[in-house]
């Protein structure tokens, strides 16, 4: 398995993963126009995407889908719930299939689990292609069991290491929106995530990817120092930090 992170953050999110078989994007959450171009950027022809999987609906995660679909004749897969709230961004010409447990497109295994956070549903998927288990695992609030032992499974994980508490605290937001992020269905601090990791990590964990970092309350330096704080450093080598307007390298798995 290959995968790339085209884009992570509050401005938008998608993932590449490829297998043997099959091409998928998780979230669309640039432009249709920006996700072409990033593919092509790494060498992949947009057309030759065979499927959409959504997380859940909030924009940063949904704002190409509707378009990118239809351009290229992509499913679209996701919770019902999820697609009966992006009705808005299609137009009935896109191919809609709902999930309901696991599933699979060609080759590549998909497992949901739930992730606390302020849309419903929200889910963060295992990735699994001959045995090799990537989590993606983004916008929650907090660390349920049920998250660890979906991560406890994962050879690569991506997870959210989203803000600082203090630069949260003193920054720009208003009130109500520092507590929303705060809260248990907002976003995962730095420390959280460190706190996470250090739960989970295990000698079969390749690669370890901090996403959706935000631009206003946290920093790629300080996010990776804060996280690595609370691992030993024998796995230091294996963590890396992805910004909102980078591509990722290609991880191979």
């Amino acid at each position: 398995m290959r995968f790339c992170i085209l884009a992570s953050g509050s401005r938008g999110n998608s993932v590449f993963i490829e297998s043997d078989y099959a091409r998928v994007l998780v979230d669309v959450g640039l432009s249709a126009r920006q996700i072409e171009l990033r593919l092509r950027g790494i060498g992949v022809d947009p057309s030759s995407i065979d499927a959409i999987v959504l997380t859940h609906d909030h924009t940063d995660h949904v704002r190409g889908v509707g378009v990118f679909a239809r351009r290229f004749g992509v499913p679209i897969y996701g919770h019902p719930d999820t697609l009966d709230n992006i009705t808005y961004l299609l137009r009935n010409q896109e191919t809609i299939q709902p999930w309901h447990r696991e599933f699979f497109i060609k080759d590549l295994g998909f497992w949901p689990f739930p992730l606390p956070h302020d849309s419903y549903p929200t889910v963060g998927y295992l990735v699994e292609h001959h045995q090799r288990y990537l989590a993606i695992c983004t916008d929650l609030g907090v660390a349920t069991e049920e998250v660890k032992q979906h991560l406890q499974e994962a050879n690569a994980i991506l997870l959210e290491s989203n803000h600082d508490p203090e630069m949260l605290l003193n920054g720009p937001y208003p009130w109500h929106l520092k507590e929303r992020i705060a809260s248990h269905v907002g976003h995962l601090s730095n420390h959280n995530a460190g706190e996470l990791l250090n739960a989970v990590l295990h000698p079969g964990v390749q690669q370890v990817i901090l996403g959706h970092l935000s631009e206003e309350n946290n920093t790629a330096q300080l996010a990776l120092q804060t996280v690595l704080e609370y691992l030993p450093t024998t796995v230091h080598d294996q963590v890396t930090v992805i910004e909102q307007r980078q591509v990722s390298p290609v991880f191979q798995l």
